[in-house]
């Protein structure tokens, strides 16, 4: 009886025409999901005719027939929002999705911060959402973000290398891998995290689909952290409903003349909490009665990187935003050419990368 009732939450995840907050007045008003699929279509008086026509379209298609009969056989299941294993927090939305697809495994109940930022963010931005999202990945606090270029997945990338769990909210199909560059991230996550969208399978990566799904980010997350954003970031639409839901918001900081740093520091100025580190977060969920998060140290030691001395002496000239190789060579105060065999040194050992142009960077 269950997995039949399922099925007509299914059905409802396919009126993609029929305004959401709609969706549900009807089926309230008819009393399920069930119910509003068997109404006459004489009583939708709250549809409009476009409206009524798509629901009784939906009705006679085959393909949500034939998907939902195949599901048992898919790489990714659905899950109702009238069963138990659909994740309480979703349940807060006025909105909230009928069901859920998802591949992976489930957002398990502890603490979780969402990471959010700028697309086309900088090495030094990738790398500092990295290393917060590996700390906190180490610490057993589940990492969400939305699977897109620059700063998503370096906090994806970052939780899984720390062994934690992660999870990606799609603005497509599950079964859609987006951007096509993320696709081994897409595939790893299915592995050792998890995958979840509101969007039917098949769903392609259409624009207006995306900011409709960080209220699903923000809403599972327990703290939301901005890393890099223009003013007018894709990123701020995530960080006003985490505000609605009542959900802390950090921002890490940067320089005032950097445009891709402006969202952030206009955030800090308008009082969200400046974010320097993972201790900052840690710090704001350990104040929350709600969560009991055991920390195995919460001051890090640095890692023996088993470096020789010169190789450590230049080694501490570097950040994680880039530099010049000039101003390593100067600050180190080393010859050119014995500067360049120990960079090309630390670079073969992994502890730094080089950016275009003889710019350098410590890994996170």
């Amino acid at each position: 009886m269950e997995l039949e009732n399922d099925f007509y939450y299914f059905w409802l995840t396919f009126l993609y025409r029929i305004p959401p907050l709609r969706l549900h007045e009807c089926v309230n008003y008819f009393g399920g999901a069930r119910e509003f699929y068997e109404a006459e279509q004489s009583e939708l008086f709250m549809l409009t005719d476009r409206q009524k026509r798509h629901w009784q379209e939906t009705k006679e298609q085959d393909t949500v027939y034939r998907l939902w009969e195949a599901l048992p056989q898919k790489e990714y299941g659905f899950i109702s929002c009238a069963s138990e294993r659909y994740p309480a927090k979703l349940k807060t939305l006025m909105d909230y999705p009928f069901g859920i697809f998802y591949s992976g495994a489930l957002p398990p109940e502890r603490p979780s911060v969402g990471i959010v930022g700028a697309r086309s963010a900088t090495v030094y931005g990738q790398e500092l959402a990295y290393r917060i999202a590996w700390e906190l990945g180490k610490e057993g606090i589940t990492v969400i973000s939305g699977l897109a270029r620059g700063i998503d997945g370096a906090g994806h990338r970052g939780c899984m290398d720390a062994g934690g769990y992660t999870l990606g909210v799609l603005g497509t199909g599950i079964n859609v891998a987006y951007p096509r560059e993320h696709d081994n991230i897409y595939r790893q996550m299915k592995q050792y995290g998890g995958l979840l969208t509101e969007y039917v399978p098949d769903t392609k990566p259409l624009p207006g689909l995306f900011p409709r799904r960080n209220r699903i980010i923000s809403v599972l997350s327990d703290f939301l952290l901005v890393v890099e954003a223009r003013e007018k970031s894709g990123s701020l639409i995530t960080v006003d409903f985490a505000l609605e839901q009542g959900k802390g918001v950090g921002a890490v900081p940067g320089r005032p003349c950097d445009l891709l740093s402006a969202g952030c520091n206009r955030l800090i100025q308008q009082g969200a909490k400046c974010i320097l580190s993972a201790d900052d977060i840690f710090e704001e969920i350990l104040e929350n009665p709600v969560y009991k998060v055991r920390r195995t140290e919460c001051n890090y030691e640095k890692p023996d990187l088993g470096l020789a001395p010169k190789e450590k002496m230049v080694y501490s000239c570097l950040r994680l935003e880039p530099k010049f190789i000039d101003e390593i060579l100067s600050q180190a105060g080393i010859p050119v050419w014995e500067g360049i065999q120990i960079l090309t040194e630390l670079e073969i050992k992994g502890v730094i990368r080089q950016h275009p142009h003889q710019y350098f960077y410590r890994t996170g």
